[in-house]
């Protein structure tokens, strides 16, 4: 975050590289052994902020149902002040976090009853050594107790049960701000496995966001193809079309929405296109006029 709020870091080159305005919420970061006051230019902490962060889901519940309630309405009140800020025509959101792939994948497993394996990668701890399955064993080790723990019955396709079950504090915070851009029918240009996973929740507790979904990038998370053919059967049940596949491919671990913000050429472009190409009948108007 301190990268963040200083411009540095890779949400903040590439938002000013596509003139993308930035804002930055601290809903649940947990107390280290420093402290740093966010400069509030970029970075500023919510006043529904979780202190010390979220609980251990595998003793527990993550989060009560009132600091799940609150970081839903954290990220309505900060997209929609952001919003009119700036006149947004698109929304990005993204996340910073340690070990929120583990929680997407949790998320997902207790939501749609998949098994620990067929959702967990290595997230980012991937080197150019390769995987390191140990990490991913860990990863399924700890949905199956958080799963033992909670019984999955009790919240499977119950998206705010989840959420304060095995959620984390940006997941629902993204959640919130996504139904706030849906409501106001604001596009929403989803990053990867994190956003993905706060998309699919989304769409469970309000359908009619898959209007508005516009898919940047494809994770190396397997997870996100449970979630992404989750929000497809949500979207054809509804008799709304099924969102497109994500635009790019590139193996990003990053984070911070840098995958939706490398794609926002492609929406200009294709906004471009939609208002500006003539039609084949409007080329051949010219050249008859010319002849």
């Amino acid at each position: 975050l301190e990268g963040l709020d200083h411009g540095i870091a890779g949400a903040s080159v590439l938002s000013k590289c596509n003139d993308v305005s930035l804002r930055v919420i601290d809903v649940g970061l947990a107390d280290g052994a420093c402290h740093y006051e966010w400069s509030g230019n970029v970075v500023h902490s919510s006043r529904y902020k979780i202190r010390g962060g979220t609980k251990n889901f595998c003793k527990g519940s993550a989060m009560t149902e009132e600091q799940v309630g609150n970081c839903l309405l954290a990220g309505r009140e900060e997209t929609r002040g952001f919003i009119d800020e700036v006149g947004a025509s698109v929304v990005i959101f993204g996340e910073v976090g340690i070990g929120n792939t583990t929680t997407s994948s949790a998320l997902i497993a207790a939501l749609t009853g998949m098994d620990a394996e067929s959702l967990c990668g290595s997230g980012a701890s991937t080197t150019r050594d390769g995987v390191n399955r140990d990490i991913v064993s860990k990863k399924i080790s700890i949905i199956k107790n958080a799963m033992q723990h909670h019984d999955p019955s009790s919240i499977k396709g119950k998206p705010l049960q989840a959420l304060g079950a095995v959620g984390g504090a940006e997941i629902a915070a993204i959640v919130g701000g996504i139904l706030e851009a849906s409501e106001r029918d604001i596009p929403v240009l989803v990053d990867g496995f994190i956003v993905t996973t706060a998309v699919m929740i989304a769409c469970q507790i309000d359908p009619s966001v898959c209007r508005v979904l516009l898919f940047a990038t494809q994770s190396t998370e397997k997870g996100q193809i449970v979630a992404l053919q989750t929000i497809s059967e949500i979207a054809t049940s509804n008799n709304i079309p099924a969102p497109s596949k994500p635009a790019l491919s590139m193996n990003l671990r990053m984070g911070e929405a840098t995958g939706a913000l490398a794609a926002i050429s492609l929406v200009r472009s294709a906004c471009a296109v939609m208002s500006d190409l003539a039609a084949l009948t409007d080329v051949l108007g010219l050249e008859m006029k010319s002849c």
